[in-house]
């Protein structure tokens, strides 16, 4: 009988310490056992949200909804959300809580995205709140405008533009003759125009083409050989003007000396020009005059006699 009441004890502490243990991990894996600060954030509609919505920071999970509470004013009635956030978690005060969905088939939460803001929010500050993204209703609105735009413009366009399709099919239908009629004219054309051109290019043409290729592949190989003389010409050439320049350079001063003395000789010239000028003049007449002289008497060249001496 004792050795039974032991067994009973030794079962019932067991179950004792898995209850304790299990309450234990619900409350862990719940949060309540951690310690939180308190945060505060208004909704006008709170839809798909209630006490115990994940809260996420930038995806990350740091607490969730402690308590929802209406609140009635002139405005009408807006919902007073307070958020059990991790224990020392800094929130910059330009961030904002949004209800947001991570998926069309997920659970709600409130999305706390960070702001820029070197200030951080105290426990007890109210977060931002923005109006919620409802995914389903937003599909709603989209196919009720993809309805809306395939009956007022889309239906109307396939229907004008299988008209128009009908209307060339139908042009197509009348226009078919005459354009085969038009392809064999033209296709007979074309053989026409093969047949004259393999005639004239016979075997004697094929040759003079052979040639005209032959002598311009020659000349073209010539004009490159030129270009390349001219090139090495266009160089000589440059040398040679270097070489001048330098010699120049080198000789400036016996140059400028030249024309220096060149410009004395001119200007003496010029003021010496009238006495030569009229000095032959004088002997052009002396030239005429014995010249007229030994045309009436040659012999005067024979006869002639020295000029006698002037004495002084």
């Amino acid at each position: 009988m004792k050795k039974d009441h032991i067994n009973y004890f030794a079962v019932g502490s067991f179950v004792l310490a898995m209850l304790t243990l299990l309450i234990a991990s619900l409350l862990y894996i719940s949060g309540q056992g951690d310690a939180t600060d308190a945060y505060h954030v208004s909704y006008a509609d709170i839809s798909g949200i209630h006490n115990g919505t994940t809260v996420t920071y930038g995806g990350y999970k740091i607490g969730k909804i402690e308590n929802v509470e209406p609140v009635r004013n002139a405005q009408g009635t807006r919902y007073h959300v307070t958020l059990a956030v991790r224990n020392g978690w800094t929130i910059p005060s330009d961030s904002t809580a949004q209800i947001a969905s991570p998926g069309i088939l997920a659970e709600k939460t409130i999305e706390i995205r960070e702001g820029k803001s070197k200030t951080m929010l105290s426990p007890g500050d109210e977060i931002k709140g923005l109006p919620a993204i409802d995914m389903m209703a937003m599909m709603n609105r989209l196919s009720g405008e993809f309805e809306q735009l395939a009956d007022g413009d889309i239906r109307p366009l396939i229907s004008r533009l299988s008209h128009y399709l009908n209307d060339i099919g139908d042009d197509l239908n009348r226009k078919i003759p005459d354009i085969t009629e038009g392809t064999h004219t033209l296709l007979a054309s074309l053989n026409e125009s093969a047949m004259r051109l393999n005639e004239l290019i016979n075997t004697e043409n094929r040759q003079h083409l052979h040639s005209l290729f032959k002598n311009a592949n020659e000349m073209s190989e010539s004009l490159i050989t030129l270009t390349r003389h001219l090139n090495n010409t266009g160089e000589k050439v440059e040398h040679l003007l270097d070489q001048t320049h330098h010699l120049v350079d080198d000789n400036s001063g016996d140059i400028r000396q030249a024309v220096v003395d060149m410009r004395k000789s001119l200007e003496i010239l010029s003021q010496n020009m009238n006495a030569i000028v009229h000095n032959m003049n004088a002997s052009a007449r002396n030239m005429n005059e014995f010249t007229h002289e030994l045309r009436r008497n040659p012999s005067i060249i024979i006869n002639s006699k020295p000029p006698a001496d002037i004495k002084e």
